[in-house]
């Protein structure tokens, strides 16, 4: 799968808490954890794993690795979950969190719990990892088809069809669910609204419009302060940064392009992408882009989070969440710039038409495993009540009135960051986290922005290619060397440094690192992924769809 993708992680702990639930500002925070650990034993924890009825009337307990928020033990919000699914199950439900190390260690921990049962948690969060096939084919991770079916609705309503397709199996079963799927999209065009009513521009929507406001406000002192301290475009060292040139000819460097002939393609191979490396190099030496988004050093969220607070920069690609009024990085603008105002626009239009924001494959960064310890039943059911929207709210946010207000439909904490960490706010993240209004942190505003995204991201959605396959060794072989000299040829061309005519041998390049054996393994899976999805519709009709 696309596991460049998952390099954009999510925050923990109060303020963080609430940042758990959106894939806005996309870090991964390292904190504390409790190695010594293990895992307990599901007290009803029978041979068969039959979940009898009379093992239903019996005290549970479960055991689930966590790996977000602040990791308190024995925490309030660990004990109203108790209370929420002792409620829903009829039974007394016992929660035995295993906090996991920071993220340097994580797999080394999830690895050796797993290689026993003794030690195995009942419940497995875990990131994308080859070792999930190995529990698989040990018996070690379950079938969930027939515990949705009878307990699941929750988590059926909530993911759509394409998301559960990746995590599929073409047996006919489904061995993992994902923990957390990003919004459809969650980035956007920003611009500077102020700057466009301070020149007279209107909002652009085309590329031409696009560049020419870029450079109004890079030349023409859009905040007139009689000073020549502005540029046009900033952003981070990716390539997302700079969606808006790329997207509008229909472009994804670093993905497999669908072709209009029907065949796929490296995204950075297609020749439109010289195009927008011309135009960007044109650009970069008006002085229109931010010299900073083209060293690795700008790959760092909070040196791009304070050039966005700075407000000397008329644009940028980056965070739908950064609209919610409590976020931390639009106060910071706020404070520095009372009356700069920051507007998200559409998609920008290519010489033909084309626009498109960058869609995520829907497809999950983290994923949740049942293991052999435990009856199935039991185990969705746990999942299902966590999923639920209120109660989803509950170990997110906590109480209203209490640990929050709402306010004209605005999220409004009550207590300190610290106090949220102390109750445990955020520590079930990850867990079937909610991405809809259920995610009270977002202004209504900011829901219907991430709602429009769907649409807009839908063009570019339509030509990425997606992998099902999780072991891709072609890809894994090769890929570090050819992005390696696919990033030293762009940002040389767009610096400058290099000629643009120097795109035409990247092709002959790619092949010479690996590139014809890597279209070879893609052109593979592609075909048989095809085959699979026509398996999985009919399969999804059968087993999903009457019980949503």
């Amino acid at each position: 799968m696309k596991k460049n993708v998952r390099q954009t992680l999510l925050v923990a702990s109060l303020a963080a808490a609430m940042a758990v639930t959106a894939c806005s500002n996309g870090e991964k925070k390292d904190t504390g954890s409790d190695k010594g650990q293990t895992a307990p034993t599901a007290s009803n924890d029978t041979k068969d794993n039959a979940g009898t009825e009379e093992a239903a009337k019996e005290p549970l307990t479960i055991s689930m690795t966590l790996m977000a928020g602040s990791k308190t033990p024995d925490s309030w919000t660990e004990h109203v979950l108790e209370e929420e699914l002792t409620k829903q199950m009829g039974r007394k439900v016992d929660v035995k969190p295993i906090f996991l190390p920071d993220w340097s260690e994580m797999n080394t921990k999830i690895n050796l719990m797993m290689s026993a049962k003794d030690t195995r948690p009942n419940i497995l969060w875990t990131g994308e990892t080859k070792e999930y096939s190995k529990w698989v084919e040990a018996g070690i991770a379950q079938d969930l088809t027939a515990s949705l079916q009878k307990y699941g609705k929750d988590i059926l309503d909530y993911y759509t069809k394409d998301t559960l397709f990746y995590h599929w199996d073409k047996s006919g079963k489904i061995y993992r669910l994902p923990g957390d799927v990003p919004e459809a999209s969650y980035m956007t065009t920003i611009v500077r609204k102020d700057w466009l009513d301070n020149l007279e521009l209107p909002v652009p929507k085309t590329l031409d419009e696009y560049v020419n406001v870029l450079r109004a406000f890079t030349k023409d002192d859009p905040d007139r302060n009689g000073k020549n301290d502005t540029y046009g475009l900033s952003g981070d060292n990716y390539y997302r940064s700079l969606s808006p040139f790329f997207y509008a000819y229909g472009v994804d460097v670093d993905n497999f392009v669908k072709q209009p002939d029907g065949s796929i393609k490296f995204g950075a191979l297609m020749p439109q992408a010289k195009q927008v490396l011309a135009l960007l190099q044109g650009l970069y030496k008006e002085g229109v882009i931010d010299p900073r988004m083209t060293t690795s050093a700008n790959n760092d969220d909070n040196k791009v989070n304070d050039v966005y607070a700075s407000g000397k920069v008329g644009s940028f690609y980056r965070w739908v969440d950064y609209f919610n009024p409590g976020n931390p990085v639009n106060i910071s603008f706020k404070k520095l710039n009372p009356t700069g105002e920051y507007l998200s626009i559409d998609p920008i239009q290519g010489p033909d038409g084309f626009s498109s924001d960058m869609p995520d494959p829907q497809i999950g960064w983290c994923y949740l495993v049942v293991t052999d310890t435990t009856d199935v039943d039991s185990a969705v059911q746990v999942l299902d009540t966590i999923a639920k929207p209120d109660v989803f709210k509950l170990i997110s946010f906590g109480k209203e009135g209490e640990h929050y207000k709402m306010e004209g439909g605005n999220f409004v904490p009550t207590i300190a960051p610290e106090e949220g960490s102390k109750l445990g706010l955020g520590n079930f993240g990850w867990i079937m986290q909610r991405k809809d209004a259920a995610n009270i942190k977002n202004t209504p505003e900011v829901t219907a922005m991430f709602e429009q995204k769907i649409a807009t991201s839908q063009p570019m959605r339509d030509k990425i290619v997606v992998f099902k396959a999780i072991d891709r060794p072609q890809w894994d072989k090769y890929s570090a060397d050819i992005k390696k000299v696919r990033d030293e040829l762009f940002w040389g061309i767009i610096t400058g440094k290099t000629a643009v005519s120097a795109f035409d041998n990247f092709e002959k390049q790619y092949e010479k690192l690996g590139g014809k054996q890597i279209d070879e393994e893609a052109v593979g899976l592609y075909n048989t992924q095809q085959q699979e999805r026509a398996d999985y519709d009919k399969w999804y009709d059968e087993n999903i769809q009457p019980y949503k």
